[in-house]
């Protein structure tokens, strides 16, 4: 059985777990123990595999415990999708043949490599060319932007006194871990207000808690309380429409088909793919359209109009 490696981050994996349903096989997964909630129930992984590679950051001493763990996992073939060094690291100490890609950031992950594939600047459809090659398979691009949902929970993670029978459920996804990819506040609040509708806004850390906060003194908002990723999945899959930056929980609507407005400034256009459900809205004062710029803060000049706009075409 394959392994796919991705440890992390949430929006990265999400982008990634598209390929599992074009897979002749089922595969083991490879992920940060703090993400893997996201994969979880997934029919086309057969087990996921779990690493804690962020617990170096505290103590390096940790190295050993989880090389130790690495060490039981025994796997022919690795499919590095992460192209970083740790990622190719982990790969090698796994299984006897690692396959990755040529275009990657860190170049020396390569060393590890047995075999590279070239792909595409797109950061979707660089998945699909992979397992194309690996696999043999003849997946079109109409096949991964028209993709069937892949991100799954259970009933029990769905939190019904979130939402209302009587107005549309709309999710706003306020939070980044990049300050140059969030909406303004005052922005989000007059987004609410226009729209009237019950709004519900997770969070993720201190900071996404107090934005939200923020919010909801100026606007009849519901702010949740701190969920798991299963608890996130679900409310994000049962809502009418979901309105976020670029960041993890965004990519879940556009996971699971439901109709998404993605707020990009410094965001590359080739970073996702428009289809029925999903629509892209980007900043037209934005420096670079073909890479991040952590200078670039043209997400604020995204006027509320544009997104009423888009919000008008999504629901007529």
């Amino acid at each position: 059985m394959d392994l796919v490696v991705r440890l992390s981050a949430l929006g990265d994996i999400i982008h990634t777990a598209i390929i599992l349903q074009f897979l002749p096989n089922k595969v083991d997964w490879l992920v940060e123990e703090g993400m893997a909630e996201i994969l979880e129930f997934n029919p086309n992984i057969n087990k996921i595999q779990k690493v804690n590679l962020k617990s170096l950051k505290k103590s390096k001493m940790n190295i050993f415990s989880e090389y130790k763990k690495l060490k039981k996992f025994h796997y022919d073939r690795a499919i590095d999708f992460q192209g970083l060094i740790k990622s190719a690291i982990v790969s090698k100490i796994v299984a006897n043949e690692v396959i990755g890609r040529e275009e990657i950031k860190e170049k020396i992950a390569k060393i590890f490599y047995s075999k590279t594939f070239k792909t595409s600047n797109h950061t979707i459809d660089r998945y699909r060319i992979m397992i194309n090659e690996i696999y043999g398979l003849n997946i079109k691009k109409e096949e991964f932007i028209n993709h069937k949902p892949f991100l799954f929970y259970e009933d029990k993670h769905i939190k019904k006194e979130y939402f209302s029978k009587d107005k549309k459920n709309i999710v706003f996804i306020i939070g980044s871990t990049a300050k140059n990819r969030l909406y303004p506040i005052k922005k989000w609040i007059e987004l609410a207000n226009r729209l009237n509708e019950n709004i519900l806004i997770p969070f993720g850390n201190t900071q996404e808690e107090k934005m939200a906060f923020k919010i909801a003194e100026k606007s009849n908002v519901k702010v949740l309380e701190k969920m798991s990723l299963n608890e996130l999945k679900a409310t994000i899959s049962n809502a009418d429409l979901i309105i976020g930056n670029d960041t993890g929980p965004t990519y879940i609507g556009w996971a699971n088909n439901i109709p998404t407005i993605l707020l990009y400034g410094t965001t590359p256009i080739s970073r996702m793919y428009e289809n029925k459900t999903t629509k892209i809205i980007k900043s037209k004062t934005a420096k670079y359209l073909d890479k991040l710029d952590k200078e670039d803060f043209s997400i604020k000049d995204i006027e509320v109009d544009e997104i009423m706009e888009k919000i008008d075409e999504i629901f007529s």
